[in-house]
């Protein structure tokens, strides 16, 4: 679910960032020229990196809330159960009717764990990966442009698209993961229903919480760095 949320809203926010640079190309806006294109692609590498952190963080934050509140709270269902066979009776009337043999039970494979080990492989790979790939082109953009590229429009625009795509996913997956998770904790089980599981959703909403703040934090220090001094009294 994060990884369907965060793919969409990143490739329309990449877009829609470069129409805007597009649109306001003059003294602040898009550089079309090598090293201007060159910043453009470090700057949505830099946001792609962070996606797969967050993705990352959600299978490490479900392998984690699994643990400690149990597979089926994250991941749903019931505990495997085995299915009984059923045997045809007997038809009346017909005593020379042999039973036919009972087969053992059918137990159902309970995949709830495995799933749990996956989520945790999954996580490590994308945080490790993401963090190095966030990581290299961090330390490009700074060695391109320096710390005054910090005041440019490109800055500017991919801190606002990393807080909408950020606070977008938090909104969508937080709530729906918080109510899955009560609707489980409060709701009487049902042993003839699937119950979904919390994981994705509050998983998702979780790893995405941090990063939403993190980057809204940049752009108010921005603001702040960016306002004009009060004049002062001659």
């Amino acid at each position: 679910m994060l990884v369907g949320v965060l793919t969409a809203l990143g490739v329309l926010g990449a877009i829609g960032l470069l129409v805007v640079l597009f649109l306001q190309r003059g003294r602040d806006g898009m550089d079309l020229s090598l090293g201007g294109l060159l910043r453009v692609y470090l700057y949505l590498a830099s946001l792609a990196g962070v996606i797969a952190f967050a993705i990352g963080l959600a299978g490490i934050i479900s392998f984690v809330l699994a643990a400690g509140f149990g597979v089926d709270v994250i991941y749903g269902g019931q505990p495997s159960q085995p299915v009984p066979a059923t045997i045809a009776p007997c038809p009346p009337n017909v005593p020379a009717c042999t039973p036919a043999p009972v087969p053992p039970p059918v137990f159902i494979k309970d995949n709830r764990t495995q799933q749990q080990t996956q989520d945790l492989v999954r996580g490590v790979t994308f945080v490790i990966f993401g963090g190095v790939f966030w990581g290299a082109h961090w330390w490009a953009r700074r060695t391109l442009a320096g710390v005054a590229d910090r005041t440019s429009g490109l800055h500017r625009g991919y801190l606002i698209l990393g807080t909408a795509i950020f606070g977008i996913a938090t909104i969508a997956l937080l709530p729906m993961g918080i109510y899955q998770a009560l609707s489980f904790a409060i709701v009487p089980p049902d042993q003839f229903s699937f119950r979904p599981g919390a994981g994705e959703a509050l998983s998702g909403g979780l790893a995405a919480l941090p990063l939403w703040l993190a980057y809204l934090w940049l752009v108010q220090r921005g603001l702040r760095t960016a306002l004009p001094s009060p004049p002062t009294a001659a």
